[in-house]
């Protein structure tokens, strides 16, 4: 189990990777902040002195679970307007929260607040959930579900993890598995880190301690990130309440135009687990 106590470890590999000058590439921030549409609420989730992150809850039913979701790179909360209706199809709510830098949210987007951030975002989300449970006059809110796109696999896959028991399960959408691979995209020299950046960050090594059920979904044709990926990290979850979902046709940024590949396959594996 996670504990609060430093990890002298940890902090010298974030720091090592934000030291380095091709760390800035890895993040495609835009600044977005648009009205909420109709059912929908906006939030501010504090993370650090004077930074919040905003995040955005399409929440059409109460007793209907909510999925926290982290989107991938280059998107913003707003992006998903239009997305969250289909997953309201699918009986679900959608909270989505942006990076530092992206949307509303302040700060600048790191490696080490992609790491660190997410564990607050989730304490804010359960609070969230359970008051709007009481409002409802329900004794306890539904089992959210984690969902997270492409860069958004691993603060998802982190919280599975660390708090897999309040979650029913995990949904990654072209997640990478061993960050080595992704990170040499961005010319980033690991040096002597390049295995504790693995064994710390790599998603196929946290999903090696998840107990919850897990889907993974990856484009056939991805060229970003090729479907080993999702292979690697559906290999590595240690039981058998998983799924692997290859789309034939789809690639990285593609994935969503075979939405009832998609959407099916998420459906299928919910009224499995």
């Amino acid at each position: 189990m996670p504990t609060n106590a430093p990890d002298s470890s940890l902090d010298q590999l974030l720091r090592a990777l934000d030291a380095d000058p091709h760390s800035a590439g890895v993040f495609y921030p835009r600044r977005v902040a648009t009205r909420p549409p109709a059912g929908a609420t906006d939030h501010d989730i504090p993370v650090a002195p004077g930074v919040t992150l905003g995040a955005r809850w399409h929440l059409s039913d109460p007793r209907k679970p909510t999925v926290l979701a982290f989107h991938g790179n280059g998107e913003t909360v707003p992006d998903y307007d239009d997305i969250a209706e289909m997953w309201r199809q699918l009986g679900l709510n959608f909270f989505i929260v942006d990076y530092r830098g992206y949307g509303w949210s302040g700060g600048r987007p790191s490696l080490r607040s992609l790491h660190d951030d997410p564990a607050q975002v989730a304490a804010f989300f359960e609070r969230a959930l359970a008051e709007k449970a009481r409002e409802a006059g329900l004794d306890r809110p539904p089992t959210p579900l984690l969902f997270g796109r492409s860069l958004g696999s691993s603060p998802a896959s982190r919280i599975a993890r660390d708090r897999g028991g309040a979650y029913r399960a995990l949904l990654l959408e072209s997640g990478f598995s061993d960050v080595r691979h992704l990170l040499a995209l961005f010319q980033i020299d690991l040096g002597d880190l390049r295995d504790e950046a693995h064994r710390r960050l790599s998603n196929s090594e946290i999903l090696r301690h998840v107990d919850i059920p897990v889907l993974s979904l990856h484009g056939a044709h991805d060229s970003l990130l090729p479907p080993f990926h999702a292979r690697e990290n559906h290999a590595a979850v240690p039981h058998e309440k998983k799924a692997l979902c290859l789309i034939p046709g789809a690639g990285h940024n593609d994935i969503l135009s075979f939405a009832d590949d998609y959407f099916g396959a998420i459906r299928d594996f919910l009224q499995k687990h």
